[in-house]
């Protein structure tokens, strides 16, 4: 139940105001307020120095038990991210069908029959390009006709990537193909963590969040799976295509079933709708109350209004204003680091260091890199709202960038003999194990370090970024492994030394949110408590819902 308290005689006109509730003025009794509180009712109590509540009872409950109460909504959020399952195969499928005879013999080659390499690099770029497109403008729908038609909005682009995949004749049409499937990837990346952040319970945002990079390691998986069987049937290279509508048709039919995110509703002052579906998911939990969580997310939004319109940080181009900046570049840390470490060396040329080390089948380094991904996100995603994300993170890349170095340092060696060939196979999978789990994380930060309001948009832009410096590492990687530099295993030495000071700078700039509830980090980014101090940190908006709490249970 949502109610009010006297303000703390210490709380600055400055801090973001951890509010709701409703008392007697005359004797200060709690007044019960069981009805769907508006945004106006927010405003009036907050303006009378008021506190409303802004955090859940059901924040309190241990990570296990939030488990056993929350099987329906969990379900829901593991339908929501299978989607990512689509986006690992079609990325992971297109790369790998390139190599295919019967794809080469429809594209321009060169004189020993291999596609010109300025062709497969147009490819690579404008997927990457559309990726880009797709993350920036997005949020725009986003934000205005909500998370539901996003996700229509990116399934139109995918379905129609696959159509022209299934229609190829020249590289042409392979190009249109892969700037629909870049922008179709990148709005789901940009949408599904961000959904999935809006419907989980605080103490689950984490792990099933980082149910979306699991699913997408297995469609990785699945993908090579069908790689494999396409080279040792010899049929047509377009049956492993036409794969694709099955994980399209599923993506469909889960698109339509799912919910429309509450906290989008409420924002938009949708709060009978909004009761609606947290009543659908969340009203067989013992002791909900449907009415207390919505008159949280709306006291969280109008609170998140009132102190953005105080700080003149309103508008189009609010993300990069004031604190916002500093939660969008936090945002997009993780998934910028990760380019830092080699990810395009130990992940997109990975095939290139296990030849090296002497082993020539394709098909068994994707099964290895595979299994060591999902194994990775097993372990990663039941620990991210116990141990915490900074440590999952800057600690695996750290790993990581150690690991590259070891590559690097290798290549100085005969690394093609059997005891350095199996060293560099055990380096590059370290590498992509603990940069696979770290990188999943990336996701859990840019949708739960941006206010509510700017979620969407921050998260996009955060992505953005990264895939900015993606795009220049896809460029320069091929050129350091084989270009005249010919430094080959050695780019290792680069990475490791890159990826150890992207490393040391995510030490400082990420900080703690496992289990925070939305008001709680907008409330320590508003009174800039350090970042690395953000863990333990007690917030107003605690002690508000501890101080309600002891009220209804008579102390």
């Amino acid at each position: 139940m949502a109610q009010l308290s006297a303000t703390p005689h210490n709380q600055s006109a400055q801090d973001i105001v951890p509010v709701h509730s409703i008392t007697n003025e005359k004797d200060h009794e709690v007044v019960h307020a069981d009805h769907l509180q508006t945004a106006e009712e927010v405003r009036r109590t907050m303006s009378k120095g008021g506190q409303v509540q802004m955090r859940s009872k059901h924040d309190d409950l241990g990570l296990w038990a939030t488990v056993k109460q929350n099987k329906v909504i969990a379900g829901v959020a593991m339908a929501a991210a299978f989607s990512a399952s689509l986006e690992g195969y079609q990325i992971n499928l297109n790369g790998g069908i390139i190599s295919n005879k019967g794809f080469i013999a429809l594209m321009p080659r060169d004189a020993k029959g291999a596609i010109l390499g300025k062709y497969v690099s147009a490819w690579g770029g404008i997927q990457s390009t559309g990726q880009t497109l797709g993350q920036i403008f997005l949020q725009y729908a986003t934000d205005a006709l909500g998370r539901k038609v996003a996700m229509y909005i990116l399934f139109a682009f995918l379905v129609a990537s696959v159509i022209v995949e299934s229609t190829v004749k020249g590289w042409q049409t392979w190009l249109v193909a892969k700037l629909f499937s870049g922008i179709g990837v990148g709005m789901l990346q940009t949408t599904l963590p961000v959904y999935i952040a809006e419907i989980a319970p605080n103490n689950l945002r984490g792990f099933l969040i980082n149910a979306y990079t699991f699913w997408f390691c297995l469609g990785q998986l699945l993908a090579g799976v069908a790689l494999n069987e396409l080279n040792a049937r010899k049929v047509n290279f377009k049956d492993a295509i036409y794969t694709q509508w099955g994980m399209i048709g599923i993506m469909g039919i889960i698109f339509v079933l799912l919910p429309e995110s509450p906290w989008w509703l409420v924002g938009k002052g949708k709060l009978d709708k909004a009761s609606r579906v947290l009543e659908r998911y969340y009203g067989r939990i013992e002791g909900y109350n449907v009415a207390d969580e919505v008159n949280v997310m709306v006291a969280t939004i109008e609170a998140e209004r009132v102190t953005a319109a105080r700080n003149n940080q309103e508008g189009p181009w609010a993300v990069f204003q004031g604190r916002n900046l500093l939660r969008l570049l936090i945002a997009a840390a993780p998934k910028i680091i990760q380019q830092f470490v080699g990810l395009s060396v130990f992940n997109s040329y990975s095939t290139y260091f296990f030849q090296l080390a002497g082993n020539k089948n394709p098909f068994l380094v994707t099964v290895i890199l595979g299994c060591v991904q999902l194994l990775a996100m097993l372990i990663t995603a039941p620990l991210s709202d116990s141990i915490g994300r900074r440590p999952l993170t800057v600690y695996p890349y750290g790993i990581t960038s150690l690991s590259v170095l070891a590559l690097g340092i290798i290549g100085f060696f005969d690394y093609s003999s059997k005891s350095l060939g199996s060293l560099l196979i055990f380096f590059a999978c370290l590498a992509t194990f603990t940069t696979t789990g770290a990188s999943a994380i990336g996701y859990v930060y840019a949708s739960e370090i941006p206010t509510y309001r700017l979620r969407a948009r921050t998260s996009g832009w955060g992505l953005a970024l990264s895939n900015m410096v993606a795009i220049l590492f896809s460029f320069c990687t091929p050129l350091m492994l084989n270009g005249d530099a010919k430094w080959g295993v050695k780019t290792g030495l680069f990475f490791g030394v890159a990826g150890s000071i992207a490393t040391v700078v995510g030490w400082f700039i990420l900080p703690e949110v496992a289990r925070r509830s939305p008001a709680e980090i907008d409330e320590l980014f508003e009174k800039k408590v350090p970042l690395r101090k953000f863990k333990g940190y007690k917030t107003e908006v605690e002690m508000v819902a501890e101080e309600n709490r002891a009220i209804q249970e008579g102390r």
